[in-house]
């Protein structure tokens, strides 16, 4: 039996998005995407800012942002039944230790799994586990930059991993491995690289190939804030960036980041079944499903990136690796004229 899992990017519920949930209620910034939610088995997604009420800001380096969401925004991933959050990341201590350990407590009383970050170091690694249809799942959360939030032996913070010390970064990853080598599907959150940047560098390629080589199966990657094409290695989904779910960013006319997606896998014990993904146009705070011209870019896009990585987009929006029946299916073409008046209008 397959289990339905959905693997969402970045959700940032604070700034005008906190002040549109005041406003209009918390169904406002994700409610309109329930068609894509329904049915699925498990949810996963990076939490892109502290839910608290606290309005002190990290002591540290001035920083250009701080994202700090409202108590009444976890209402937003009650709704939406989300099942497993990354926290490793540069805005979950925004608001100091207390905004970070008022996120873990709401997202604990909300029934929300979570990773990455913790009252210590030893509880940052910690991984979350949850199990569907019978399959086991792990999740590890990591994050590359912010290092002043790193969680200590006696500190809360995250889990940070250096990643420019390629060969350091990999021993700690196999030893977080081990403590999900016994799950049917070993995950690897990873809050990675630069902003606005739509393909993976050919250093975090490695650093994604040999996580899959040592064992884990699923690659979860965001920070990018824009989606990158998914690679397949030996039978493993590696999704470098999976972009933004909801902000309030500004939008880049090149990059269009307001066009963003889900990804949707089918996953049995022995390996991946199918891949697709929805795509998702983000308007006034708001997450809606992309129709018409934004969902024509978003696919034409996504087949384009994945065509670097060496998988294809079908006209179905599937995600098809080499060796399938590549050769039987429709395809996107990523520049094909007249594309706005196909399949996709």
């Amino acid at each position: 039996m397959a289990a339905r899992i959905l693997l969402a990017g970045d959700v940032m519920l604070g700034r005008l998005v906190g002040k549109a949930i005041g406003k209009k209620g918390s169904s406002w910034p994700l409610g309109s995407l329930e068609p894509v939610f329904h049915g699925a088995d498990a949810i996963l997604f990076n939490l892109e800012c502290a839910i608290t009420s606290s309005k002190k800001i990290w002591n540290g380096p001035p920083k250009a942002f701080y994202f700090g969401a409202p108590e009444s925004a976890v209402q937003a991933l009650i709704a939406c039944e989300f099942t497993a959050a990354s926290l490793a990341n540069n805005h979950l201590l925004d608001f100091g230790y207390r905004g970070m350990l008022d996120t873990l407590q709401l997202l604990d009383d909300a029934g929300i799994l979570h990773a990455g970050a913790g009252r210590n170091a030893s509880e940052a690694a910690k991984p979350a586990f949850f199990e569907r249809k019978g399959i086991s799942f792990g999740l590890i959360s990591c994050c590359d930059h912010q290092q002043d939030f790193s969680a200590g032996e006696d500190s809360p913070g995250i889990r940070f991993l250096d990643l420019s010390d390629e060969k350091t970064a990999l021993e700690k990853l196999r030893e977080d491995f081990g403590m999900v080598s016994g799950c049917d599907w070993p995950i690897l959150s990873l809050h990675w690289g630069p902003n606005l940047v739509d393909h993976p560098s050919e250093g975090f390629r490695r650093i994604a190939r040999s996580a899959i080589d040592m064992g884990f199966r699923l690659i979860h990657g965001h920070s990018a804030h824009v989606f990158h094409g998914v690679e397949m290695y030996r039978g493993s989904p590696i999704f470098y960036s999976c972009g933004d779910l909801v902000d309030d960013y500004l939008v880049d006319p090149h990059f269009r980041n307001d066009h963003q997606l889900i990804f949707d896998l089918s996953l049995e014990r022995k390996g991946m079944k199918s891949l697709s993904f929805h795509p998702v146009l983000i308007e006034c705070c708001r997450a809606s499903p992309a129709t018409g011209k934004s969902r024509v870019w978003i696919a034409r896009e996504m087949a384009r990136r994945c065509e670097e990585l060496g998988t294809r987009v079908s006209e179905d929006l599937r995600i098809l690796p080499p060796g399938s029946d590549c050769d039987r299916q429709p395809f996107l073409l990523p520049q094909a004229e007249g594309i706005e008046t196909g399949h996709f209008q």
